[in-house]
């Protein structure tokens, strides 16, 4: 009988412990306790089905590196399961394209519905998400062509370095514009930036 792979990728042993107890039914649980054991294992088991990965875990600092994960893994399902519920980081995390998202507060039995849902081929979306942040309307804010054109990098999920490449300008000048545009939105980060991007304002 053919057994599905599935990573668990989170740096507190005690909850992959209990995911795995979760998830042994549906296949055998590869654990990382962090980001480097995490790709370590996909290299080595390039049949995996499943990844499920904590957002804040050593190796893991921001959304950048999430996208890359993502992009280098496009075809393995991979849900974030997190203790931030801030509509604005599952949104954020959302538009990277990941399966899914599923707050650490939710039950082991709601888990199982969403990874379910996940591995029927559904994306699956908390309640959460959907409770929208109050925000600054983005069709009524002036930007630059500049600011333009860095914003609309931004929204790709593009790092510093990858915006200057791009835009063939220096790293510092990018520190800068990034810093005026998320003024311009009133948000403090680019999870909330990206967040915006995916409201029903636009």
């Amino acid at each position: 009988i053919r057994t599905m792979k599935i990573i668990l990728a989170d740096d507190h042993a005690l909850f992959r412990q209990g995911l795995r107890t979760l998830l042994e039914p549906l296949g055998d649980c590869l654990e990382a306790s962090d980001l480097g054991e995490m790709l370590d294992l996909l290299e080595k088991h390039p049949e995996v089905e499943l990844i499920l990965m904590d957002l804040k875990m050593p190796g893991l600092d921001d959304l950048e590196t999430l996208s890359q994960v993502r992009r280098q893994y496009p075809r393995t399902p991979l849900i974030v399961v997190s203790m931030h519920e801030e509509p604005e980081i599952i949104q954020a995390v959302l538009a990277l394209g990941v399966s899914g998202y599923i707050p650490k507060s939710h039950t082991f039995e709601s888990m199982r519905r969403a990874i379910d849902l996940v591995l029927s081929g559904s994306p699956y979306v908390p309640q959460e998400a959907l409770e929208h942040p109050a925000t600054t309307n983005p069709a009524t804010i002036q930007l630059t062509h500049r600011q333009k054109e860095i914003h609309a990098l931004l929204m790709q999920g593009k790092s510093n370095q990858e915006i200057a490449d791009t835009l063939h300008i220096s790293l510092s000048t990018v520190k800068m514009h990034v810093g005026m545009v998320l003024e311009k939105f009133k948000v403090k980060s680019r999870a909330q930036l990206m967040a915006l991007g995916q409201s029903p304002l636009l």
